[in-house]
């Protein structure tokens, strides 16, 4: 029988989402993590896209083809699409690079399996191993990579250290 034929309209929208899926996990990743860049320098940037990009490595090895219609036709998302990984990533990257590149990995990460959880595709084992894969939707997905460029926020500011304000000295340094 096969795959029900599609109008050509279709197998090009079909295309640019696909094709186009790297670039918007690079896009994602580097925007959740963005409030790093002034207390820990641009390479945070990198520490974030590298990981949202490579993890797509697994959808070759789950079909045992790296043929593109064989990595998007799974029934579900391969197991490391998980946030075990994305925490077990942040924690090697952390003890490797420092707190700073850890949290850019797990946000790269993270953002990552959200955006796949959050369309329509193969489910995506999200809380693998406690849970069965499954979609999220959209909305949760813009949700939890919102609360992820928050969390970035808040890192940035535990990185950069107490704040030299009125409190802590004031500008003469006399204090209060």
């Amino acid at each position: 029988m096969g795959r029900p034929r599609q109008t050509r309209a279709a197998r090009v929208r079909r295309g640019i989402r696909v094709y186009s899926d790297p670039l918007q996990h690079a896009c994602i990743a580097a925007a959740v993590v963005a409030p790093l860049v002034p207390t820990s320098g641009r390479r945070v940037l990198l520490t974030a896209v590298v990981p949202a990009l490579v993890i797509d490595v697994d959808h070759a090895v789950a079909a045992r083809s790296v043929r593109v219609r064989d990595t998007t036709s799974l029934a579900t998302r391969p197991r490391s699409h998980s946030l075990v990984t994305a925490v077990g990533t942040g924690v090697a990257v952390a003890a490797a690079a420092g707190p700073a590149h850890g949290w850019a990995a797990f946000g790269g990460l993270a953002s990552h399996l959200l955006h796949d959880a959050g369309d329509r595709a193969a489910p995506t084992p999200l809380l693998w191993p406690f849970a069965p894969a499954r979609q999220v939707g959209r909305r949760r997905q813009a949700a939890g990579t919102a609360a992820l460029a928050l969390l970035s926020i808040v890192v940035s500011r535990a990185m950069a250290g107490p704040s030299r304000g009125p409190s802590a000295g004031g500008a003469d340094g006399a204090g209060a």
